[in-house]
């Protein structure tokens, strides 16, 4: 069995830790789709992550095109940068 990556940590918590509120989170996405190309996902609009994909209610996004996950108006984790503070 493999261990978590920090990304996964991060959704497990924030889905599954009843201290934590989703929609505190902001996780921010490649959108080849859009002008800006990202896109923001609230976390409370995420309802599982399975097989590497955040699955919402009407789609599902690969969790390879994360980029930046946002607590409290605070970067929590950001691809290619080293673990910060979690909390």
């Amino acid at each position: 069995m493999s261990r978590k990556t920090e990304l996964e940590e991060i959704f497990s918590r924030m889905l599954h830790d009843p201290n934590d509120d989703p929609s505190e989170y902001v996780i921010y996405v490649i959108d080849r789709g859009s002008s800006s190309g990202l896109r923001r996902i609230w976390g409370d609009e995420i309802q599982d992550v399975k097989r590497g994909f955040l699955v919402l209610w009407n789609a599902e996004i690969p969790v390879h095109r994360v980029i930046r996950v946002e607590r409290g108006g605070r970067v929590i984790w950001e691809r290619g940068r080293r673990a910060r503070g979690r909390r």
